[in-house]
């Protein structure tokens, strides 16, 4: 059984338990994070701890020696035992003084240094789920929190590690304190021994009540920074003038964030029967302590070096932390330090602590022996009776979904909005798992492909497509991050976009930063960015993608710059096995074959022909749309100029009808 198991096998209901149990596990972290500095921490602690009781007895000796040293004169033996004595405790107060700073450096770097990579298991633990589901768990994206450095700063993980290299040290001065006075007095000794750690423990029980309670504040204080950063963010700046949104939100991140904090503000002070409990204890002790060793040395039981190593005994057996921030923020780390690493083992992580995470566990749906998935699929993919739900949602956005991709060939789908398309799309790419059913691409479970191969053989463009503050290569490169650096390829994909006279009319080409946000950046209008998107996805068909997602393709592009692209459609797709989603039906017709999805489920399927023959939904669909154009056939003739207007219309009834 590890260290750590056993710590967690332990009762808990002595009280700062939860606290001090943070501790070994804090402790066992920090060699994952730099064996060298927790090797010069844990130096340091046992220096600063040992110096002082060192101190203790060679100050008490050498004050015992000076009588014999004055009646026998420095070239006496006795003399000569108080300078050797002298040269000592002098050496042991240098000593503290180099080594109290340096612990104290270490402990900081080795903080920052926790904090980091905190921050990297956290991201590296987002991330390993093939799936998306858990980036929309309330409970993850409040461990997520924590390691953001948002909010309540005192709970970075970090000031934790830096409170080692200051309360261990205390806590070991006191009880090596408290065995000199066992030397003194057993059972005085033996009171030290017990109540320090109970006073401890009790102020640290506090502040864990005080760390519990803003940790479960996390939601309510990711909603007031949400607030903050709409206020203070370029993303939102133009609405926030136009429509004079700033006083709300001002007011609302006010109310938000004091409904986040006032449970903490109420309970941050200890309670004060337990402050003054343990004061009264510490008070009661030390009079008991000094007392006795008054009386003692009054009798004449006490030589001059016992009395002064006694004294100072007590002085150190008192040196130990337990009312400050550093005490408070070590509490803290037991609410954080095993929260941030139960994420990484919830997330499928194989090492960290193993604790239980509070709320359910995210579904993750890696495979435990992945199989490969080159040059998928060969023949199709297929729906077979899938259902799927989204994570604490009621409504069923896909049921019992029969349905057949045929690889090589173009399927369009179509329907209303909430008709599960785009659902459809986040299953294709293996995004989520079906709640029911399964997803099979050449006859075999996708659940049983590894995840990163899988989407090596996806290119995709999602209605809802990144816009990266990254140079233009990077945006069009991140299609296929193995092939970034291939120039041939960047500039192959972003011309079959349409988009490589724009990158080379930008300033600096390639290069150019897209944001106004960084020297030298540009920002692009919706449907240059939207060009952008399509040349990341066939980026990642010039890498070797065999499966493209095309969901709204041209919902921000202008007219011409749509019939552009739609008269290109066949020789984008040309030899994949591709599946468009638009409510386009200029584009959806040059589909091999379409499909109406309504109410999770397939409702009509064939060729355009055949779908207008029916007289179904896809005909109603298609006529409404072209009517809004065919009305306004002689519209043309009206407008001034040299004809232009003419070819613009036909463009656009060409492109909607």
């Amino acid at each position: 059984m590890t260290l750590a198991e056993r710590v967690r096998a332990l009762p808990r209901r002595w009280p700062g338990f939860e606290s001090i149990r943070g501790i070994p596990i804090l402790l066992r972290l920090l060699p994952s994070v730099s064996r060298r500095q927790s090797a010069l921490l844990g130096a340091g602690v046992l220096l600063a701890a040992a110096l002082p009781v060192a101190a203790i007895a060679l100050t008490g000796l050498l004050v015992g020696s000076i009588p014999d040293a004055v009646r026998g004169g420095l070239e006496s033996a006795a003399g000569h035992r108080t300078l050797d004595l002298l040269v000592a405790v002098g050496a042991v107060v240098v000593a503290q003084r180099f080594v109290s700073p340096m612990l104290g450096a270490v402990s900081m770097t080795l903080g920052r240094e926790t904090d980091r990579y905190l921050q990297d298991r956290v991201l590296a633990a987002v991330g390993r789920p093939g799936g998306i589901a858990h980036l929309e768990d309330p409970d993850v994206l409040a461990h997520v929190r924590l390691v953001k450095g948002l909010g309540a700063d005192a709970q970075r993980p970090g000031l934790a590690v830096e409170g080692l290299g200051y309360v261990l040290p205390s806590w070991l001065q006191a009880l090596g304190s408290a065995v000199v006075l066992l030397i003194f007095s057993w059972w005085v000794g033996l009171l030290w021994l017990v109540v320090w750690p109970i006073v401890v423990f009790a102020m640290q029980q506090e502040y864990l009540r005080v760390g519990e309670v803003g940790y479960g504040r996390s939601d309510a204080l990711r909603r007031a920074e949400y607030l903050r950063d709409v206020a203070l963010g370029p993303a939102a700046g133009k609405e926030v003038r136009v429509w004079g949104m700033l006083g709300w939100l001002v007011a609302a991140f006010e109310r938000a964030w004091y409904t986040a904090m006032a449970p903490v503000w109420k309970v941050r002070s200890p309670r004060g029967n337990v402050l003054f409990g343990a004061s009264g204890a510490v008070l009661a002790v030390n009079a008991v302590s000094y007392g006795l060793l008054a009386w003692a040395a009054t009798r004449g039981d006490l030589s001059v070096a016992a009395v002064a190593i006694y004294t100072q005994a007590l002085a150190g057996v008192n040196s130990y932390t337990a009312f400050d921030d550093r005490n408070v923020y070590l509490s803290y780390a037991a609410v954080t330090v095993p929260k941030v690493l139960a994420l990484d083992g919830r997330l499928g992580g194989s090492g960290g602590y193993s604790g239980a995470v509070s709320a359910a566990p995210v579904s993750v749906t890696e495979p435990s022996k992945p199989a490969a998935a080159p040059d998928l699929p060969r023949t199709d993919v297929r729906f077979d009776g899938v259902t799927f739900q989204y994570p604490r949602s009621e409504r069923t956005a896909l049921r019992g979904l029969d349905l057949t991709i045929q690889a090589g060939r173009s399927l369009a789908i179509v329907g209303e909005n909430g008709a599960g398309k785009t659902s459809l799309v986040k299953l294709l790419c293996g995004l989520y798992a079906p709640t029911d059913g399964r997803l099979l691409v050449d006859g075999r479970d996708l659940a049983e492909l590894d995840p990163a191969a899988w989407r090596d053989q996806v290119a995709v463009l999602f209605q809802d497509f990144a816009r990266y503050h990254l140079p233009v290569r990077d945006n069009i490169g991140l299609g296929a991050p193995a092939y970034a650096h291939d120039e041939d390829r960047l500039r192959l994909a972003a011309q079959k976009a349409g988009v490589l006279d724009l990158v080379e009319s930008l300033p600096h080409g390639f290069d150019t930063v897209l944001s106004r946000e960084y020297t030298g950046g540009v920002d692009l209008s919706g449907g240059q960015w939207q060009r952008i998107a399509l040349a990341r996805a066939m980026f990642a068909v010039e890498a070797g993608a065999r499966l493209l997602i095309l969901d709204e393709p041209t919902a921000a592009l202008d007219v011409r710059a749509e019939a552009e692209l739609y008269e290109r459609f066949l020789e984008l797709t040309e030899g994949l096995t591709t599946c468009l989603i638009s409510h386009r039906f200029s584009t959806v017709r040059r589909a091999d074959r379409i499909v109406v999805l309504a109410d999770g489920g397939v409702v009509e399927d064939g060729s355009h022909e055949e779908l207008m023959d029916l007289d179904g939904r896809y005909a109603e669909m298609f006529t409404l749309q072209a009517s809004r154009f065919l009305d306004h056939q002689a519209a043309p003739a009206a407008l001034p100029g040299d004809g232009q207007g003419t070819a613009a219309t036909g463009e656009g009834m060409e492109t909607h009808a």
